[in-house]
């Protein structure tokens, strides 16, 4: 059973490709390595010499769960392809093993890679889980995405590009070329990473984004307030909340609905991810933003009952979904 997109729109993501190594320790903040943070839903970045001690740190300290693709922007392409909508990446991964895996996984589910270059080393993440479910994410790109300075890659009409973080410089001047370069929607799900840069850092690509997905602490480190956010273009906000829930934000409306109860809650990585995917799908198929609101919280819950990509809901679910809310159940 396929799905009826309005406008036939096509999803293209743009972010890091990573390899996530899960590692399961007893509290996060106990931690203590190298004056790292080890803030529950908090991420940092850093070199592969200090990813490689800090993995060693870890092995010593926790448990090895085990690895899968990851990277924000292409956990919600791999599941919007999941759910049968025309999808491709825009991004670099490694000339390795690890990136010979990363893209397989999207592949299989239907990614386009075309505009996908290999080259270099692929970048890693440590997703650092402990017994309450907080997590804490490492990421360490690796020099793939440093090919990005010369790529120039263009998205063309009647695609939705959707942006998430990349760490490098290079990686942050491409995505203001690439949105230069996009005549169609776009959303950004910016990060720490991309909220540490600061307003005017952000703004040329705040300029051209549509729809917003943000965490409280990020929208306070982005130091913009709701009303700046709509001055620079955005038509939307969706801020997440975490276990509250997430609020939808128009010019002269906002709205706020609770999170779903998960049927068990194994690991939260990607939950944010997944939250947009649900959005996106939903605005695309033509649900109304509260109800795309509701899908995103849908998407979001299901995601937390399996490790990384593994918690992803099945096609069939995400029609079901859909179809209630259509009928407005």
């Amino acid at each position: 059973m396929g799905i009826a997109v309005p406008g036939h729109m096509k999803f293209v993501g743009s972010g890091a490709l990573n390899l996530d190594l899960f590692y399961e320790v007893p509290d996060l903040t106990e931690l203590e390595f190298g004056g790292i943070k080890f803030r529950p839903g908090s991420e940092a970045s850093g070199d592969r010499k200090t990813f490689y001690a800090l993995r060693d740190y870890l092995e010593a300290r926790g448990r090895f769960l085990g690895a899968s693709g990851g990277g924000s922007a292409a956990n919600t392409i791999y599941a919007l392809a999941r759910f049968g909508f025309e999808t491709a990446f825009i991004g670099a991964a490694g000339q390795d093993e690890e990136g010979e895996r990363v893209l397989s996984e999207l592949s299989a589910e239907g990614v386009e890679l075309s505009r996908a270059l290999v080259s270099g080393t692929t970048g890693l993440a440590l997703i650092v889980l402990d017994e309450k479910r907080d997590r804490f994410i490492f990421v360490s790109p690796g020099t793939a995405e440093k090919t990005l300075a010369d790529f120039d890659p263009s998205v063309t009409e009647g695609e939705w590009l959707h942006l998430s973080s990349l760490v490098t410089d290079e990686g942050f001047a491409f995505h203001k070329r690439l949105v230069l370069r996009t005549s169609g929607p776009v959303s950004l799900d910016p990060g720490e990473i991309y909220a540490a840069r600061g307003r005017e850092a952000l703004l040329p690509i705040l300029q051209r984004v549509t729809h917003l997905f943000i965490t409280e602490r990020e929208l306070a480190v982005l130091a913009l307030s709701q009303d700046e956010l709509f001055e620079t273009g955005i038509e939307v906000l969706f801020v997440k909340m975490g276990a509250r829930g997430a609020r939808l934000v128009l010019p002269r409306k906002e709205l706020s609905l609770p999170a779903e109860t998960p049927s068990r809650l194994i690991d939260n990585t990607g939950a944010g991810d997944f939250f947009d995917a649900g959005v996106l799908a939903g605005l695309a198929l033509g649900l109304s933003p509260k109800r795309a609101l509701k899908l995103g919280l849908k998407v979001a819950a299901t995601s937390l009952s399996d490790y990384g990509r593994r918690g992803c809901p099945e096609r069939e679910e995400f029609l079901n979904w859909v179809r209630e809310l259509k009928e407005g159940l």
